[in-house]
């Protein structure tokens, strides 16, 4: 073999490996907005534009990670030193993160009851932001209309659509609605049903439960009001 046959040998090989490497590493991850699953309290997003990614999360007693970089094929690299990597894997609709190879680099951008480290999944167009606020902004207008089977439709549909993509207390809003709808259905056992999945009403019978402060703050409105629903929904059906 001449050397330059060798040197055109060595360059396909090269070739070959290089393209392997990158089939290996995946495509890069598609722009848009993750909705972070973790349950519990824990919520957050993933944003991605291009090659850019902004990650935010909330873990217990309102402790948060704030991590911005790139993603450089599957593996994220914070902006700032670029000592914490994220390794990516799944499809384009459901994601996970792993940066336990980067763990003491990584921990640096979170609180000490957060992490960002877990299950992503795109919200379909029924399901993001806009939309949820949205079917919850039609529930209300039916509900105030007393079209109360529809807003139960409207509200059944929503946590059943996108109970994933909804924090934990927003999802609890939602339930809180539903119940007190089912109550002026005159359905009071449908209405302690509802309420029976919320955290509040949980928390009678599970002292596990116990919010830490923060977190106690944030829900206490919406926490009165399923109280104040149970008691309705308890009470004597008025004939």
């Amino acid at each position: 073999m001449t050397r330059g046959m060798w040197m055109r040998h060595t360059l396909m090989i090269a070739g070959l490996l290089a393209s392997a490497w990158a089939m290996a590493a995946g495509p890069a991850v598609e722009s848009g907005e993750y909705v972070y699953i973790l349950g519990g309290s824990a919520s957050g997003t993933m944003t991605v534009k291009g090659s850019s990614f902004n990650i935010t999360t909330i873990g217990g007693n309102c402790h948060t990670c704030a991590i911005e970089g790139t993603f450089r094929g599957r593996v994220g690299v914070d902006k700032d030193e670029g000592t914490c990597r994220i390794a990516v894997s799944g499809n384009k609709d459901a994601l996970k993160l792993d940066s336990s190879a980067t763990a003491e680099a990584c921990r640096g951008f979170c609180g000490m009851r957060a992490m960002f480290d877990g299950d992503y999944r795109r919200a379909p167009a029924a399901c993001t932001d806009r939309q949820r606020q949205a079917r919850i902004g039609q529930a209300h207008k039916q509900y105030a209309a007393k079209d109360y089977d529809a807003a139960r439709t409207t509200l059944r549909s929503l946590l059943s659509e996108c109970d994933l993509f909804m924090d934990w207390i927003e999802r609890d809003k939602a339930r809180s609605d539903l119940a007190v709808t089912e109550y002026h259905r005159g359905d009071n056992a449908q209405c302690l049903a509802v309420l029976s999945e919320t955290i509040a009403v949980k928390a009678q019978k599970d002292a596990s439960l116990f919010l830490p402060p923060c977190d106690a703050d944030n829900y206490a409105s919406t926490s009165k009001a399923i109280l104040y629903n149970q008691g309705l929904c308890k009470a004597p059906i008025k004939h």
